[in-house]
Formats: C-alpha cells, sequence, structure tokens
C-alpha cells in the first residue's frame, strides 16, 4: 500500500497513533505485510492502492472492528490512552427511519445534550452543503449526499470528541471523494483541513485519487 503523510500543524505531542510491522491474514489469504505507520496531532496520512489490498481491513483493525477468531495479526500496535475513533465508510451506514439530521444527532446524543448536539449535527450538514436536506431520511438523499451525511456525523463526533471532551481523536475516511462532483470533493478537502486544526486529531484516509493533496 502505497501512503503520504503530511503535517498539517506543527504539534509536538505524542503519536496517537504507532503501527509497526503490522501483519494481517486469514487461513488463505495474506492481506497486509510489514505496514509502518506514525500519526501525531495535526497530520494526516492518504493510502492509495488497488481494490483488495487491504485498505479497509486495515481501517477496521484500527477501529476495532474486525471479527474475532477470523485473523491472525502480528506486530506492534500502540495508541495514545483514551483515543477515540471516528469513522465514515465508503458506503454510507445511516438509519433508514431516521432523517439527515438525527442520523448525525445519534452518537452525539451520548455525549452532549439534545440542543446542543442538534446544533453541532445542523451546522455540519450545512458545511457538506446539505442544507436543504437535514429532514429528508436516506432513500430522498442521493448517493453523494448520503455519503456527505456520513461524513458530517463523522467530522461532528471527531469535533466534539476533541474540543469539548479532551479526548484525542482519529478520523477514519474511506474513499470520502467517492460520488462527490469536483466542487463537493473540494469542500471536503478543505474541511479535512479544518479539522485538522482542532486539538489532538489525526486524519488516515483511503484515496484512489493518486493526486490528492491537502
Amino acid at each position: 500500500m502505497k501512503q503520504t503523510v503530511k503535517q498539517t500543524v506543527k504539534q509536538n505531542g505524542q503519536a496517537l497513533l504507532s503501527i509497526k510491522n503490522l501483519c494481517i491474514s486469514t487461513k488463505e489469504l495474506e492481506l497486509i505485510k510489514n505496514y509502518n505507520l506514525e500519526l501525531r496531532p495535526g497530520q494526516s496520512s492518504c493510502i492509495s492502492s488497488p481494490t483488495g489490498t487491504g485498505k479497509t481491513t486495515l481501517f477496521n483493525y484500527i477501529a476495532d472492528l474486525l471479527p474475532s477468531g477470523v485473523f491472525k495479526i502480528t506486530g506492534e500496535v500502540q495508541k495514545t490512552p483514551g483515543l477515540k475513533i471516528s469513522y465514515a465508510f465508503q458506503e454510507p451506514r445511516l438509519l433508514a427511519s431516521l432523517t439527515a439530521l438525527k442520523n448525525v444527532m445519534l452518537p452525539l446524543e451520548k455525549l452532549l445534550d439534545s440542543n446542543q448536539a442538534k446544533s453541532i449535527a445542523q451546522a455540519w450538514l450545512e458545511k457538506f452543503k446539505l442544507d436543504n436536506k437535514i429532514y429528508d431520511r436516506p432513500e430522498k438523499l442521493s448517493g453523494g449526499e448520503q455519503q456527505r451525511t456520513g461524513l458530517a456525523r463523522a467530522f461532528a463526533y471527531a469535533q466534539v470528541q476533541t474540543s469539548l471532551k479532551k479526548s484525542p481523536c482519529l478520523l477514519l475516511l474511506d474513499e470520502p471523494f467517492a460520488s462527490q462532483d469536483q466542487a463537493n470533493a473540494e469542500n471536503i478537502r478543505n474541511l479535512i483541513k479544518e479539522e485538522l486544526l482542532l486539538p489532538d486529531l489525526a486524519v488516515l484516509l483511503i484515496s484512489h485519487d493518486r493526486f490528492f493533496k491537502l
């Protein structure tokens, strides 16, 4: 897997995530071999490689989403104490019965009162150009709008954790530019830059865009 690491903000804090010689395999297939990465606050890393080379498996491992007993895992992985993971999946995982606003509010309501959660969720939906869609359910949203709703949820959760709860956070973005036109893709890039200005936050993303730059 090819990766580029960029430091957006000069910060000297300890690494939020450190991976050394990580190997992940099943009985039939070696998915990841000797993978290394270190991310500090204010840094972003972009992973670009062909389909089937273990990118999503790596993300799921970092987010503790891999099913137990299926994979053989070796190597050294260290996360800073109290690290929170905020994840936006390539295929939006929205609750069909909830509006876009409620989908973004859902994780926030575990951390804030309802009014605070609503205010932050609405602000992020507006940032992702979904001002007129906040009361629509997923079935009324296009694929790109559904993806941006999922991104708004991940960004909002990361903001609350780092700024209000004072917890370090790693934002994982799986193909955040898929299904987006040029204007929305550029807006998402700018929002990633803004997110990296938060304290104790780093971004790890998958992108098939070989020329991705923040």
